[in-house]
């Protein structure tokens, strides 16, 4: 009767573990791509595709791609089995086969001098998407938001061959796209979504753009990207939801162009319309002295934003308030060439991912510092909203 049991109890194991491989999504790794979705890409990417110039003459892989695939060949995908043997022949992919890239959307740098600690204090900030499409029509099944951040410090200024030193080095040791894998094992990836949601629209006031670089009103189009996807990554990741990419001056129902590192190749990724529509309005940044010492200055660094989430087919608003976040900051006396912009955003940041968490478990303290008005039945809704995407 033992093992009459024993043999019950394995074939009941074998048959779940057939049950979850059969669950399991084959899905093409198609490699590291540029998205080109506005004019100053060129300027936003600046840093990665001097990077991804040097080619690897036994893989012919850059040092991204090479990174990636090695992260990728090791990971233990739970919901999809990625086929990495056709990665440099596009050709061999069948029909509706379900392609897998990873985009990166936008980069920048930023410095300024830390009289604390007597050194230059630099900010590396890279912008991804993981994308799921149909390699049929080439028409977008899900988009995953991810990012990450490179602190550096120096006795120097920073020019552009140390950053780009420093990047590399990054790459090479830190594994970055460790993350990757926990983010893509936490989305149930499905041939077809029901429901969608997505930045469709973002809108920044003059006195906002006051406060922002100076170059900003020349390339809007990145900053929008830029908010956009700072605000779904925030949503996709408190959720574990895919995200509609929002692409600035192209009307919904137009493509992302992908340019493929490896192989130059380029294809026009249809971007869905979303069910829910999500429009942010920047309205304005606030910068106040809060509290002042003999050897530093506590200043308030406030960000005001109006949150809208719309369902067109039903003319149903579920979310349209104006949100305030405030972030403390300490400043050392003397403090020289500040970054105030690189502190907005920090602020605007926390201030989407608490708006992201509030969906979720509501927290008295946060809606009454984040809104004049009774916000908590509003976000309760949206959580409802937010379970029919996965």
């Amino acid at each position: 009767m033992k093992n009459k049991l024993s043999i019950l109890i394995l074939i009941y194991f074998a048959l779940i573990n057939t049950v979850n491989a059969k669950e399991k999504i084959k899905v093409f790794y198609s490699g590291f791509s540029f998205s080109n979705n506005y004019d100053s890409n060129k300027m936003f990417t600046q840093y990665t595709k001097k990077i991804v110039k040097n080619i690897n003459t036994e893989d012919k892989l850059d040092i991204i791609s090479n990174n990636l695939l090695k992260e990728i060949k090791k990971a233990n995908f739970q919901n999809i089995n990625l086929d990495l043997e056709n990665l440099l022949d596009f050709r061999k992919y069948p029909d509706n086969a379900i392609v897998m890239s990873v985009v990166m959307q936008h980069e920048e740098f930023s410095q300024e001098y830390s009289n604390s600690l007597k050194k230059f204090s630099g900010f590396y900030d890279s912008y991804f998407l993981i994308l799921f499409y149909d390699f049929s029509d080439k028409s977008l099944i899900a988009s995953i938001p991810f990012e990450f951040e490179i602190p550096m410090l120096s006795n120097e200024k920073f020019d552009e061959a140390e950053v780009l030193k420093r990047i590399k080095e990054f790459y090479l040791k830190d594994k970055p796209f460790q993350e990757l894998i926990k983010i893509i094992n936490q989305f149930n990836i499905k041939r077809k979504y029901d429901l969608r949601i997505g930045v469709t629209n973002v809108k920044i006031h003059e006195r906002a753009l006051n406060h922002m670089p100076k170059n900003t009103k020349k390339h809007l189009s990145s900053m929008k990207n830029l908010i956009a996807q700072t605000f779904s990554k925030r949503l996709s990741q408190n959720h574990n939801v895919a995200i509609v990419p929002y692409a600035e001056g192209q009307s919904i129902g137009k493509a992302m162009k992908l340019r493929f590192v490896q192989s130059d190749e380029i294809y026009d990724i249809k971007i869905p319309n979303p069910d829910y529509h999500i429009a942010i309005e920047i309205k304005g940044f606030k910068k106040l002295l809060g509290q002042a010492s003999a050897v530093e200055d506590l200043y308030l660094y406030g960000s005001f934003a109006n949150i809208e989430i719309y369902q067109p087919d039903l003319n149903k608003y579920y979310f349209n308030e104006s949100l305030r976040g405030v972030t403390r900051v300490k400043i050392p006396k003397g403090q020289v060439d500040l970054n105030d912009w690189r502190k907005y955003y920090y602020n605007l940041e926390i201030l989407f991912d608490n708006f992201s968490k509030n969906i979720i478990k509501q927290n008295q303290k946060w809606m009454k510092e984040a809104s004049k008005k009774k916000i908590k039945k509003k976000l309760k809704e949206l959580k409802i909203v937010m379970d029919k995407l996965k």
